[in-house]
């Protein structure tokens, strides 16, 4: 079974960063950026796949930010096999907190990515997959 891996954040640094750091770390392929949440939403709803997705989400974006983005996909039910780390350089606590009311949400994690972050969310994917 395949995990698709979706990166959703409006910088576009960040964005190549962290293409970059997940196509050399253990998590799986294939890979999709995405600069908006409207365009990511879609690919998730449109997706005939039923094999598992890990978004790697930012909170803080224009339009669509990661909350509506949470609410949007369970709402329209769009979220099954979907597990979420968000990345974020939010640093308030309140965030935090918001991020475990959402089932989906497996990981919060600040700003940017690493490598060790890379490898603890393949370690965690492979368990919630595989939990024997």
């Amino acid at each position: 079974m395949n995990t698709d891996i979706v990166i959703i954040d409006d910088d576009a640094v960040v964005l190549f960063l962290h293409k970059i750091l997940v196509e050399k770390s253990q998590l799986p392929s294939p890979l999709h950026c995405f600069d908006n949440a409207f365009e990511a939403f879609s690919y998730l709803c449109d997706r005939q796949s039923p094999d598992p997705i890990l978004v790697l989400l930012d909170i803080n974006m224009p339009s669509m930010n990661g909350w509506d983005f949470l609410d949007r996909i369970t709402s329209e039910k769009c979220d099954k096999n979907v597990y979420v780390a968000m990345v974020t350089s939010s640093i308030n606590s309140s965030d935090r907190k918001k991020a475990e009311n959402y089932p989906q949400v497996i990981d919060y994690l600040e700003k940017p990515l690493s490598k060790e972050a890379c490898e603890h969310l393949h370690n965690k994917v492979q368990y919630l997959l595989n939990p024997y």
